[in-house]
């Protein structure tokens, strides 16, 4: 028995040897599990310091010049105290006289040249009105290509009316209106009604005028198609009709056409500074005379109108009167105009006149104490005062005209009456191409306008 007993040291040697081997195994299987156990999710794993990416260089951006004329400024000055090169400014000023005649550029017209970064021409504009835009512009193929753009136009009826307190330009401010529209509606007026003496306090007038804008921006007024004028009991009316005509005219609602053989003023908008006088002190020579004409003040260079048809029968220098023009009229009419500064172009010896046309403009020369016009009128080589004369009207429509007359009158009266806030009725859509024709100077606005839409909310 004891010879099976296993030694004590042998025992323990053997215990350590499976403890060794057990602790090995343990160790192996660990190590296993280790390297086969999946990767942690990436949003444990710590972010990785990524180089930022290099961003091609940012293009240098294009040279722009731009401005607006000045007084006494040409395009060729101007654009060489932008620094560009002699024979780019005289590319442009070609190309731009091709379009435009530049002697007439005015102050307050905008232009914008583009450059390359390196200073090659891109491009050109040239505006004088909201419509009147001129561009040059480069071809790919390095042609230069010059060319008016093309700007869309909304045309409208537009309602306006007001009232009197001092002057019509003043009440037509009042309502942001422009002084054109006020020069427009006294010349309807102007064989009826002297728009600078006969207004008073309460009168009221209303306007039915076409109106052009491009966007937002009012661009001119059109045709005045209806005018009233209410001065107490007494009510002036005019419809435009076109006819057959090429510039149609102004009627009563009877159909009586509103133009007379004279003009009640050979002058826009001016005061009365001395009148028609059998016995009046004159001015430089002393004593009392007869003053058979009427003073006119108003600045030098004044337009001075023809009041009726008629042939100049004499135009210059003559004596006291200084310079002169002379209008023969039917029915044994004369008009003179006296003291004027200078003729108007064309005007001469025999030179038929019509019924507005400038003939000259004020001034002071011969006896003259300061700029004014003299005019006068005579019936038969007797000399007549001017206002109280009573002038006849032209001819009426024709009974064959009445009919369409009648639906013009009619369709502008029934919106008239409408009983709406809306102040504008939009009529066309056109271009500044079709424009063309009307072409004045009524595209050029002293202040910008409102919108319609809010034309018609106030």
């Amino acid at each position: 028995m004891e010879a099976d007993k296993i030694p004590e040291g042998k025992f323990k040697r053997k215990r350590q040897r499976y403890f060794l081997y057990l602790f090995a195994s343990l160790m192996g299987i660990i190590l296993v599990i280790a390297f086969f156990r999946p990767s942690p999710p990436d949003k444990l794993k710590p972010a990785k310091t990524q180089e930022p990416l290099a961003l091609p260089p940012a293009l240098p951006p294009d040279k722009i010049h731009s401005g607006q004329v000045g007084k006494g400024d040409t395009l060729s000055s101007i654009l060489r105290s932008r620094n560009l090169p002699p024979a780019m400014v005289e590319a442009i000023c070609q190309k731009l006289n091709s379009l435009i005649n530049l002697r007439k550029m005015k102050p307050g017209d905008s232009f914008e040249v583009r450059l390359t970064p390196d200073g090659q021409f891109l491009s050109f504009f040239y505006q004088t009105s909201p419509i009147d835009i001129y561009q040059i512009t480069a071809q790919p193929s390095g042609e230069w290509q010059s060319r008016k753009k093309e700007v869309p136009v909304e045309k409208y009826w537009a309602r306006i009316s007001g009232e009197i307190s001092t002057s019509l330009f003043e009440a037509m401010d009042a309502l942001s209106e422009h002084d054109q529209l006020v020069l427009d509606f006294a010349g309807i007026f102007a064989s009826e009604i002297d728009f600078h003496s006969d207004p008073k306090p309460a009168d009221r007038f209303q306007i039915v005028v076409e109106k052009y804008y491009t966007g937002n921006t009012f661009v001119k007024y059109g045709r005045t198609l209806y005018a009233a004028y209410q001065s107490g009991s007494k009510a002036h009316q005019a419809i435009f009709f076109p006819g057959s005509g090429k510039e149609g005219g102004y009627y009563n609602f009877g159909g009586e056409s509103l133009r007379k053989l004279f003009l009640r003023s050979p002058l826009q908008f001016n005061r009365i500074t001395s009148g028609y006088s059998k016995s009046r002190r004159h001015p430089i020579l002393g004593g009392y005379r007869p003053h058979y004409g009427i003073d006119y003040a108003a600045p030098k260079g004044s337009p001075v109108w023809a009041v009726a048809d008629g042939k100049v029968s004499f135009c210059g220098w003559n004596g006291g009167y200084g310079n002169q023009v002379i209008i023969n009229h039917r029915d044994g009419y004369k008009s003179m105009y006296g003291h004027l500064s200078r003729f108007a172009p064309g005007i001469k010896n025999g030179t038929a006149v019509r019924q507005k046309q400038l003939i000259g403009y004020v001034g002071s020369t011969g006896l003259s104490t300061g700029p004014h016009l003299d005019f006068r009128l005579m019936k038969n080589n007797v000399f007549r005062n001017p206002l109280r004369e009573i002038s006849p009207r032209a001819s009426s429509l024709r009974k064959d005209q009445i009919a369409d007359f009648e639906r013009t009158k009619e369709l502008l009266l029934a919106w008239m009456n409408e009983f709406s806030p809306e102040k504008y009725r939009k009529v066309a859509d056109l271009t500044s191409r079709d424009l063309e024709p009307l072409k004045d100077d009524k595209t050029k606005p002293r202040r910008p306008k409102p919108r319609p839409g809010r034309d018609r909310r106030g």
